[in-house]
């Protein structure tokens, strides 16, 4: 999702503020712990067949959400239109963000070991950005070079989700 999203930016010509990018690490940070506790509770309180089940009911489920968004209206977390992604904004932006990695939270929160428990978090604050970053980067160019409409990279993640989902089931 943070791919597409950049993708859609950069072909937008959308900026994202120091401060913006500031509240989505730290949104994406506590969402990703929060989830991890999730699936720690859930790892010791059902068997894990169930955990593991529930993991890919919720991507595809996630999967399904993004794509009727995208098809019914694209989110852009623009609100004003104003070319801008500002703290504000940021905070529903980083809230979607952090939904496509809870469910891989959760999983990894059920999986014996602490190395994960600390890790997870960073490691998904990291790369969104970066995939958010390489996306607006490489929808800039791609603005240049073809016009590929912006619904296209929604339903790909959406689509990308679902698939994931069936896949672990």
């Amino acid at each position: 999702m943070p791919y597409g999203i950049g993708i859609t930016y950069g072909i937008r010509g959308i900026k994202i503020s120091k401060l913006a990018i500031g509240v989505l690490i730290i949104i994406s940070l506590v969402a990703s712990s929060i989830a991890i506790l999730v699936g720690k509770f859930f790892h010791y309180m059902l068997p894990p067949f169930v955990t593991e089940w529930l993991g890919s009911v919720i991507l595809i489920i996630m999967g399904i959400i993004l794509l009727f968004q995208a098809i019914q209206k694209p989110n852009t977390y623009d609100i004003d239109n104003s070319k801008h992604i500002d703290s504000k904004e940021a905070i529903s932006l980083g809230i979607a963000l952090s939904l496509d990695s809870f469910s891989i939270g959760i999983g990894t929160g059920v999986l014996e070991g602490n190395v994960l428990f600390w890790l997870f978090p960073l490691l998904v604050a990291e790369f969104q950005m970066l995939f958010l970053s390489v996306g607006k980067i490489l929808g800039r160019k791609l603005k240049n070079i073809f016009h590929i409409p912006e619904i296209f990279w929604s339903i790909l993640a959406a689509s990308i989700l679902i698939i994931m989902g069936f896949i672990t089931i």
